[in-house]
Formats: C-alpha cells, structure tokens, sequence
C-alpha cells in the first residue's frame, strides 16, 4: 500500500510540473505576441511630438494627446510667444489635421523670471568672453577716428596749392568719414557681424536717397558753391553784375553769396542762382573802359570837336595813353550830332566813377571855350488865342488842401483780403495776429 501511495504521489508531482511548464511557455508567448503588436498611429504621433518637445525647454511642460488627427496641447509656458511657437511647432507634423490649444501661461514668478534671468546671464557670459575681440575692434576704431579727426583739421596740402577753403572743407569732410567708415567695417569685421555692415551700408544708402530729395536745394546750392570756389569767377572785394544787382562780393558761405551794394545794402543770392546766372565782373580787368555821348550843334566842324574832346582826355590824370582815348560820332538829329567818347581807366590807380564824371567835366569846359554850339533839341511851337482876362477865375484853393499826403491803403487792404480768404500757413505771423487780420 505504501508504494502504490508514494506512486501515486510521484505521478501527480510529474503531472503538476508539466502543467507548470506549459503554463510558463503560454504566458511567454502571450507576452512575445503582446510586444510584437505595432503600436497605433495616433499614439506613434503623440510621442513623436511628445518626444521634439521635450527637447526644447521651455515646451518642456507641455503634454500631447492625439485623437483622430487632432492634437491637443496642454500644460503651461512661459509667455504668450512661447505658446505662438508651439502651435506653430505642433502644426509641422504630418497626419495633424487640427491643433486644440489647452496651454495656459505660467503666473508665478519663478517662472517667468527664471528665463530672462537665465538669458541676461548667457549675455553677460558672452560679452565676457569676447570682451578681448571687443577691445581690439574698440581700439581699431579709436585709431581710426584719431585719425579721420586729424585728417579734418590738416590744411599744409591745401594752403600749398591754393585750394578755397569751401573745397578744402568739403575733401576734409570726405576723407575724414571715408576713415572712419573703413574704421567701423574693419571694426564690425573683427567682432563678425559682417551681417550687420550690409545692412549699415544698406540703410545708409536709402537714407542717402531721402536725404537727397528732402534737402534737394540745399544740396543743389551747396554743390553749386563748390563748383564757383573752384572756378572762381570773382574774388572777395570784386565789382560785379549778378540778377540785376550791382554789388561788391562780400563772402560767399556753403549756400548763397552775400553783395555789399553801393547804397551799403546786403544782397544775398543762392549759390545755385548765382551758378546759373550770367556774372559780370568789373574787378577781373583791371582796364575798364568809360563812355559818354555829346550832342554838337550841326553847323559845327566835327574833326575839330573830336581832336578838343581827345586832347582834353589825353591830358587828364586817369585816363590810360593805352589803350588811348577814341571818339565815334554815333548819330545825326534834327538839331545836334552825338559824338561819343570812349577812354580807359586803369582801376588800380584810379576810381572809374570819378575819371568818368572828371572827363564829361572838361569836355564841356573845353567846347565852351572852343566856342563850340551845344544846342539843345528845338521843338516846334504852336499858338493858341489866350482867353478873356475879364472873365471870373475859379477860386484857387489853399495848399495844405490841395496836396494829399494820406497813407495809401488800397494794397493793404488787398493784403488784408487775401489772408482772409486764403488757408495757406503764413510764417510771419502768429496765431493771435493771424486771427485779428
């Protein structure tokens, strides 16, 4: 009986290992079955998505849930850009139809202080370790505007070949920002914003163009006082004949040019007005000839009347041997001939206005002693009958009521219209006076 019990025993133990090794087998299979199932679409996509965000730190707290082709973001970020920049992040994937935003803004401080604090911090540990490239580009570019401020103030070259000082201003000006610019490229170059140096030049010229057209007459006058300083059609002090005034060239400035009148006037004419303008010079030549007509009787003998009027000129102090003196007789009247009479004046020596008057002076003293006739026009004369002396006379009224000397208003008034009805602004005047007109 003990045998077969303990037989019995052994066969039931075989039995319960075998089904103990099956069962192992079954659930390893179920398990290799399990894992070799590929995982869905939708889920593949949310930890591809999941996966690129947490790559990127401040996406960091963001979670991703993909349901039919729509994606919806949760979690916090730090500012509203940062959450512009994930919907845009999420939108990049394939198979996303729609992007459901559930991100909400962080409000504590930490964290939205957090990043800019770290960000000030890579700042400075940049600066700090470029600050050796920064002190070479700084010192490239002290030296070169030492430079350029040199070059502004160098005149020697200039004084030696006589260069106006408009011009030698305006080659300073150039030269000295030339080196600066080169200055600040080089500068840029060491520091490697090449980038940036595009753009300046870039910038520089389209603010060049509106320059250009904004200031365009002051532009205009300023190249037309370079081009009269270098052809230097007068000097400082000449006589000249510029747009009908007759002045004596004061100074000319990077916009107009200033004239002292006789009468001691200023007049002053935009450098690209006296450009374009026909420029008379009386100063240029020193030899400036004179000429004034005399009317003679017609029974007179003109040979002789031109050897007197030569004669007289011949003597007189300013009046150059040569050029000498000449007369033409010009014209032949109803009642006189005119002889003109021609001399030059050497201007350095003597005052043309005052040889001129001298010489009409004598020539008249010489033909009245000559005896010569220097009639005046005669005129035809014709009579009428004289009214009655007996008759009543209109009362003559009194001088002080005769003669007007009130103000003239009419233009004024003119004036005054005009301002009322015209809407232009007026600089001259301000607003108060404006509204009293």
């Amino acid at each position: 009986m003990i045998y077969r019990f303990l037989f019995v025993c052994c066969v039931i133990l075989g039995i319960a290992e075998v089904a103990g090794a099956q069962d192992s087998t079954a659930v390893a299979d179920t398990v290799a079955i399990e894992s070799a199932v590929p995982l869905a679409p939708e889920t593949a996509l949310a930890e591809q998505i999941q996966a690129v965000l947490a790559e990127i730190e401040e996406f960091a707290e963001v979670d991703v849930v993909v349901r039919n082709g729509v994606v919806k973001l949760s979690g916090t970020v730090v500012d509203a850009q940062a959450e512009e920049n994930v919907l845009a992040l999420a939108q990049q994937f394939e198979g996303v139809l729609y992007v459901d935003n559930d991100i909400e803004q962080a409000t504590d401080i930490e964290t939205r202080v957090t990043p800019a604090v770290s960000r000030i911090q890579s700042y400075w540990d940049t600066l700090v370790s470029n600050l050796p490239v920064l002190g070479v580009a700084l010192l490239i570019l002290l030296l070169f505007w030492w430079t350029a401020r040199r070059v502004h103030r160098w005149t020697t070259p200039f004084d030696r070949f006589g260069v106006t000082p408009l011009v030698q201003g305006l080659v300073r000006r150039v030269l000295s920002a030339v080196l600066f610019a080169i200055g600040l490229v080089l500068a840029l170059d060491v520091l490697g914003v090449t980038a940036l140096v595009g753009a300046v030049l870039g910038t520089a010229g389209v603010l060049g163009i509106a320059v250009g057209f904004a200031f365009q007459d002051i532009v205009e006058n300023y190249l037309a006082g370079i081009l009269l300083s270098v052809q230097r059609p007068f000097d400082m002090g000449d006589l000249v004949l510029l747009e009908g005034q007759t002045g004596a060239v004061v100074r000319m400035t990077a916009r107009e040019l200033v004239l002292m009148t006789p009468q001691g006037n200023h007049v002053r004419l935009s450098n690209a007005t006296v450009f374009k303008s026909t420029i008379v010079n009386y100063s240029r030549n020193p030899r400036r000839r004179f000429e004034f007509v005399v009317g003679i009787g017609t029974e007179e003998d003109l040979s002789e009347v031109r050897k007197l009027g030569l004669d007289t000129l011949r003597a007189m102090p300013g009046v150059l041997d040569d050029p000498p003196p000449f007369a033409l007789i010009e014209e032949l009247g109803d009642s006189t001939v005119s002889v003109r009479f021609f001399g030059w004046v050497d201007q350095r020596q003597a005052d043309f206005g005052k040889v001129k008057s001298e010489a009409i002076r004598l020539i008249k003293e010489t033909m009245d002693e000559a005896g010569v006739q220097m009639p005046e026009p005669i005129y035809r004369v014709m009579l009428r009958q004289l009214p009655d002396e007996t008759a009543p006379k209109p009362p003559v009224p009194h001088p002080s009521m005769a003669v007007d000397v009130s103000v003239d208003t009419v233009l004024e008034e003119q004036v005054r219209a005009d301002l009322r009805a015209s809407e232009e602004p007026n600089l001259l005047e301000s607003g108060e006076k404006k509204k009293s007109v």
